[in-house]
């Protein structure tokens, strides 16, 4: 039996300002990863960011373009968290590695299961770790392929497993054994390949190839700042007195130096440490 987490809303818009720091870099790692395995992108692309959070998968399509010295693709991100929003449209105002392109990237607040989108418009879809969080998933991934032009490709990733969460439950076993473990608010199909790909073929998808990525890493600077970016984020919902979550902490700590391995990331001047994680990658063509 597991515990009753937070809303998923609530938890986005309440921690917008520090997402991607919450995300130890995981989300954008992976953003990298299949945006460099997607079909070229040039000036007639029409690209949507699905849940797109701060627009990272965007971002890194603009970064790719700034690179190559391409005219970018125009993008279209959408996210249901207003918060989330403002501070992707912010990002492209004032970075200048892409601002000069913020008039092909436009910004709305959206449900992933109620694209106000036309029908086959896009050429590439993205939906990054979003539609594990959809009230309904099902219904989301019809909306990916309404919106999907034919001969378009759709991709779509979840969690085969999320590492941290591995760490947050050896602590609680070893401080609480018999409380209900943490669980964040995805059912546990999502965990499964098998699921994903049901789901987009259920949508109208007859081409789907799903695939696990390994090499994804929930970061930080040192073993003791990923620990108290865990108990920041998830402690308050663990259910544990001021004294558990003490030993709780302690424990994670021990539990996370046997497991972390050293990551190194473009742009970080110093190598991270890092738990790892896998990432489940649909990649569907209509």
């Amino acid at each position: 039996m597991m515990s009753t987490p937070i809303t998923v809303q609530s938890h986005f818009n309440d921690g917008a300002a520090k997402y991607e720091a919450s995300t130890g870099g995981c989300t954008r790692e992976l953003a990298q990863y299949i945006v460099d395995i997607s079909p070229p992108f040039d000036e007639s692309s029409h690209v949507l960011d699905n849940a797109c959070g701060l627009g990272i998968v965007a971002q890194e399509i603009l970064f790719n373009h700034a690179a190559a010295r391409k005219f970018p693709a125009t993008i279209t991100c959408v996210d249901f968290a207003p918060a989330m929003i403002e501070l992707g449209r912010n990002f492209f105002q004032t970075n200048a590695a892409v601002a000069e392109h913020q008039d092909r990237v436009s910004f709305d607040v959206m449900s992933g299961e109620d694209l106000r989108l036309p029908d086959n418009h896009f050429t590439h879809s993205f939906t990054n770790v979003g539609i594990l969080f959809f009230k309904d998933g099902p219904r989301g991934a019809s909306e990916i392929y309404r919106t999907l032009k034919p001969e378009g490709t759709a991709t779509v990733t979840s969690w085969a497993k999320l590492g941290y969460i591995d760490l947050i439950h050896q602590a609680q076993r070893v401080v609480k054994p018999d409380a209900p473990l943490f669980r964040i608010p995805i059912a546990e199909d999502w965990y499964q390949g098998a699921h994903l790909e049901k789901v987009m073929r259920d949508a109208g998808f007859e081409n789907v190839q799903v695939h696990e990525k390994e090499g994804i890493h929930y970061t930080a600077k040192s073993v003791g700042e990923l620990c108290d970016r865990l108990v920041m984020l998830f402690g308050a919902a663990l259910g544990l007195t001021e004294s558990e979550l003490a030993h709780f902490r302690k424990e994670l700590e021990l539990t996370a130096d046997k497991v972390v391995v050293k990551v190194e990331r473009s742009g970080q001047a110093e190598a991270l440490v890092g738990v790892p994680m896998i990432a489940l990658v649909a990649v569907a063509k209509k």
